[in-house]
């Protein structure tokens, strides 16, 4: 899965990556070099549209493209003619089958398109009537992709009725077609417990499928009793599979026949089926009745030892583990809350209480204003004069305030003091384009600037009144006023600048 992922990814990026490289660079060359060769212009939004169109056709139109090629070939797969070359068909099946692990597609998306894949095949190699290795391999992922369909089910009943020894995985599929049958058939569970008793196979899901061939009567009920039977008992288990088994070997002369008896009579005593299999209890308790009095006393005799000993006895039954697992488990099943929910749920009370507070709030406002409402022409008078007076009263300590901050900053900002006037001839003169309060903004200026061919930029750092700085863009030095004019009048009628002001500075 992690390979089939990597792939996808690195597919498409290469695939971006590719048409950035080679489309995008061929079209700003395009405009730059052939389309609009003496144009200056900012070519930063061409670029993210370039980047964007190559991303949209490397990864969402480069899967798209893959998934329309695999329905493309799975349409014409739909509709196979008769008289098709089987072999040519099948290599196009393996072909699809290939494909959809290719890059194309993601783990999941790929795994999809291969069992519809998959499916298609089957009913093709069962239309053909093939049973060759790879077929019987086709049915078997049919089969666990669809195990409620019986088509393919039976080629592989009959493949593994050929009488060979058969593996774990073939048993274990055996028992998934018994659990997936929807209705009950006594032919397929005598079949397959003939298969099991031929193998000596015994498991738990055995062990359920030889209870329904006993149930059904089957004609291998002696067989699997002998075979049962004495596993069982060497087990001594008295559960509720084995007791239904012990009723039904009651049937057939076995030499155990006593000491299945006390098993049975010995759980009804115990009682510990009567309310999880009430029949099987009433069954257990007709075999009792059958017993002697003296078996019946010291049945019942031992059955109230063992369940003293039971209440005497510690079991200990959880690990720290399982508790872990037992609270996550409650916590799917929606038993207790979980912390997001507790987290929820404290957001919504908080919420509510929001809410509350304010509508608290405001019914206070209105019923004020309902009160206010019902006062006299003169309180109502003195009461708007003195809430005029406190808003003048707020307004004018808040310019108090804002003024007195700004003296003490002018204060802070002021400049050490220069000499007396310095004379004529000792002054330059420079030309000021713009003024912004970032040094971000400044440079991009000064960039936009530069690429319209204004020289000698340069910005000067002043402290701002109302706090920050001021950054000012300026242009060139000259020795003469008239010169500064000349220069950005030449570059206003260029459209590189659009205002400016001559400043005079004195010579460094």
């Amino acid at each position: 899965m992690l390979y089939q992922t990597l792939k996808f990814y690195l597919a498409r990026i290469a695939a971006s990556l590719i048409l950035i490289f080679g489309l995008g660079f061929t079209v700003l060359f395009f405009l730059h070099e052939v389309a609009l060769p003496n144009v200056l212009f900012d070519d930063a939004v061409i670029q993210w549209a370039i980047i964007l169109v190559c991303l949209f056709f490397g990864f969402i139109a480069y899967g798209m493209v893959g998934e329309q090629r695999f329905f493309n070939s799975l349409h014409f797969l739909k509709n196979v003619p008769p008289q098709s070359n089987p072999d040519d068909i099948k290599n196009q099946y393996e072909n699809l089958l290939s494909f959809t692990y290719s890059s194309y597609f993601l783990p999941e998306t790929g795994k999809q398109y291969r069992v519809l894949g998959v499916l298609l095949y089957a009913d093709y190699l069962l239309s053909i009537g093939d049973e060759t290795s790879r077929a019987l391999n086709i049915y078997v992922q049919a089969f666990l992709q669809s195990p409620r369909d019986s088509r393919f089910r039976k080629p592989l009943l009959a493949t593994l009725n050929q009488g060979r020894e058969l593996t774990q995985e073939e048993m274990d599929l055996l028992l998934v077609m018994v659990q997936q049958e929807e209705i009950h058939d006594p032919k397929l569970t005598h079949f397959l417990s003939s298969l099991f008793l031929k193998a000596g196979q015994w498991s738990g899901k055995v062990e359920s499928l030889f209870l329904s061939a006993l149930e059904d009567k089957s004609e291998l009920s002696s067989k699997i009793i002998q075979f049962a039977l004495p596993i069982y008992l060497a087990h001594k288990r008295t559960d509720e599979l084995a007791l239904r088994f012990y009723l039904f070997a009651l049937k057939y002369s076995v030499k155990e026949e006593e000491e299945i008896k006390c098993y049975l009579a010995h759980s009804y005593c115990e009682g510990n089926l009567a309310g999880v299999a009430p029949e099987l209890h009433q069954k257990c308790g007709e075999v009792f009745a059958g017993l002697s009095s003296d078996q019946q006393a010291e049945i019942k005799g031992r059955s109230e030892e063992n369940r003293i000993s039971s209440k005497l006895k510690k079991i200990k039954l959880f690990r720290r583990e399982d508790l872990q697992d037992l609270k996550r488990l409650k916590v799917e099943m929606g038993l207790v809350p979980g912390r997001m929910t507790l987290l929820r749920q404290g957001l919504g009370w908080g919420g509510r209480k929001v809410l509350s507070g304010f509508k608290w709030i405001l019914l206070q406002v209105l019923e004020g204003l309902v009160k206010f409402g019902y006062l006299s022409l003169r309180a109502k008078l003195v009461c708007f004069a003195v809430v005029s007076v406190s808003i003048m009263l707020v307004l004018s300590f808040t310019e108090l305030v804002s003024k007195n901050k700004d003296n003490l900053s002018s204060l802070t900002s002021i400049p050490p003091s220069n000499p007396p006037q310095a004379k004529k001839e000792d002054r330059v003169y420079t030309i000021q384009i713009a003024a912004v309060i970032s040094a971000k903004q400044a440079d991009k200026m000064i960039q936009r600037l530069k690429k319209k061919g204004v020289e000698g930029l340069y910005v000067v750092k002043a402290i701002r009144g109302a706090g920050g700085h001021w950054y000012k863009i300026r242009a060139g030095q000259f020795p003469a006023k008239d010169q500064a004019s000349a220069y950005a009048n030449r570059l206003v009628n260029s459209k590189s600048i659009k205002n400016y002001f001559v400043i005079s500075l004195p010579k460094n």
